[in-house]
């Protein structure tokens, strides 16, 4: 257990050096590290709850639900989180930020996406939440194993531990950690809200574009609709929803007149209002969690209507690019 508990503290010192090079290649790979410190601990976490069944068991009905346990101890990250929720860990604003988190190293490592304007504060953010995860747990055992090698890196948090006193070693390390880490910049809130506000902006750029260099004369309110009635009326479902509304329009331009005028569209006006309100509503917000939540509850909830707005734009821009070559080679 010694050695496991170093090592977390061994990866966390080492996010701390790629944190403070301020390079958003360093920033990633932070992020994935203390990741790995979060996973590793619910996991250990739950195993140590999943042990506490199997003594418990011997003499009565097992402590902990085993089928909660066995979700933990599955594969799947936000399983873990949960249940080490469940099972007293750590509070539900640590548990969504932590969610949160993990979904950016997940998409940073996995899907490539880069995440520039808010990867380092993010990362930093992490840190301080691992700290906490780290803070909150409580070995069953603080086993010393002759093969234990503590790195100088974990020495550096831990100095020479002795017997009786590694509870409180490991837990003055966590303090430090999350002291060195809150000393660096703090701007998560900043720069949630300014890379919302870029993401506002660009929608409200195509949006006024679709509006005011489209072939028809369509205001903000009907470009947003049209944006979501041309992809619909392609799919099983908006083919299914006009047959049996009665649609008899053959042509595609006439089905999606008649999916605009009678479908109930989840966007059905300029979303931009609402959205500025809730920007808003970020750039006041005090609580880093919160602030986490905030952002990312209105990144996943615009996500769909964003990307079908940009691809009403890109489709526009490739038409006026094509007019442009057909009127040169004239």
């Amino acid at each position: 257990m010694i050695q496991f508990l170093a090592d977390n503290i061994d990866q966390l010192d080492l996010a701390l050096d790629q944190l403070a090079v301020c390079d958003r290649n360093f920033d990633r790979f932070a992020l994935m590290l203390v990741d790995n410190v979060v996973e590793l601990t619910l996991h250990r976490f739950i195993q140590d709850r999943a042990n506490e069944n199997e003594m418990w068991g011997r003499f009565s009905e097992p402590k902990h639900d085993p089928k909660l346990i066995q979700k933990g101890l599955d594969q799947n990250f936000d399983g873990k989180a949960k249940v080490a929720r469940n099972l007293g860990l750590f509070d539900q604003s640590l548990c969504e930020s932590i969610l949160h988190l993990h979904s950016y190293r997940n998409s940073s490592y996995h899907q490539g996406l880069r995440h520039e304007a808010i990867l380092h504060s993010l990362a930093i953010f992490y840190f301080k939440c691992a700290c906490e995860v780290l803070k909150a747990y409580e070995p069953q055992m603080w086993g010393w194993s002759s093969n234990d090698k503590i790195s100088y890196r974990a020495k550096k948090y831990l100095g020479n531990i002795g017997f009786m006193n590694r509870k409180t070693a490991f837990h003055a390390a966590y303090v430090r950690l999350s002291e060195v880490v809150s000393s660096m910049e703090n701007t998560l809130i900043h720069d949630l809200t300014e890379d919302m506000r870029s993401t506002i902006d660009s929608t409200d750029y195509a949006i006024n574009f679709l509006s005011t260099d489209g072939p028809d004369d369509k205001n903000r309110d009907q470009v947003v609709v049209d944006s979501q009635a041309w992809p619909f009326a392609f799919t099983d479902e908006g083919k299914r929803f006009a047959h049996e509304g009665g649609c008899s329009n053959q042509t595609v331009g006439c089905l999606v007149n008649w999916l605009i005028a009678n479908y109930n569209w989840p966007v059905p006006a300029d979303p931009i209002p609402s959205w500025m309100s809730r920007l808003n509503s970020l750039s006041k917000e005090k609580e880093e969690h919160k602030a986490l939540k905030k952002y990312c509850d209105f990144m996943r909830q615009t996500e769909d209507i964003r990307s079908k707005i940009d691809e009403s734009a890109f489709q526009l821009d490739g038409h006026i690019q094509q007019q442009i070559d057909i009127m040169r080679g004239k």
